[in-house]
This record gives structure tokens, sequence and C-alpha cells, in this order.
């Protein structure tokens, strides 16, 4: 009998299926809270695999060049989505976040070979300035 393996693939199919229960949810159809509820699954999914291809990434310039990309070409449908304006500086699509958050892993990680006390004051610092952005 095989093992079955939960692979980064199979997240991400997962991670997808929650957040579009959630998207039917705030346009189609409204009334089923429990859709969100199981939508809000798909963020720590999703901030997983970021975090994940963060360290096994070949080109981490790439890697977030493609992130950036995504972000840029779904803001416009979230912003008329949701708001019913193409621009809208207010509410972003998660996207921004977790481009954000690979940002600050990569700042930790190239803070690493430093001194322990600039270590600690750099991570203390990408906390807040990922939390500002």
């Amino acid at each position: 009998m095989r093992k079955f393996e939960l692979t980064s693939f199979h997240l991400h199919i997962m991670a997808m299926a929650f957040m579009l229960c959630d998207h039917i949810w705030a346009t189609v159809v409204s009334g089923n809270d429990w859709m969100t509820d199981i939508g809000r699954i798909a963020f720590p999914i999703f901030a997983f695999l970021i975090a994940e291809g963060c360290f096994h990434t070949k080109n981490l310039k790439k890697y977030m060049l493609r992130l950036l990309l995504c972000a840029l070409v779904s803001e416009i449908p979230f912003n008329l989505m949701y708001i019913s304006s193409p621009f809208y500086l207010l509410h972003q699509n998660v996207i921004w976040t977790l481009l954000i958050g690979l940002g600050m892993i990569h700042l930790n990680e190239k803070a690493k070979d430093r001194k322990p006390l600039a270590v600690s004051f750099i991570r203390v610092g990408t906390v807040f300035l990922g939390g500002l952005l």
C-alpha cells in the first residue's frame, strides 16, 4: 500500500480551494459565514509555502519578482471585486502581505552572519518594519 505524502503542491491546491470559498462568500453567495471561516485557513498555508519557497528556491530575486508581478496583476481585479473601483489604497490583496513577509525572511537570513546583538536588533526591526508595511 502506498503512503500518502502531503506535498507543497497539495497544500497549494488546498489553500486555493479554501481561498475560493472565502471569495465566493464575499462576492456571490452572501450569508454563508462558514465559508469565510474555511477561507481563513488559506493564509497560514500560503505563508508557510512562501517561507518554504524562500529556503528552497534557487533564485530568490526571481521568486520575489514573480510574486510582485502576481500582486500587481491581481490588484485591479481584487479592487474591482471588493470595492468596485480599480484603485483603492486602504485595502490590498494578500499577495502584498506575503511579499512583505518574504522580504522580512530574507533580511533575517542575511543578518545571521552578524554579531548576536546585531542579529537581535535586525530581527526585532524586521518585525516592526513588516508590521508597519
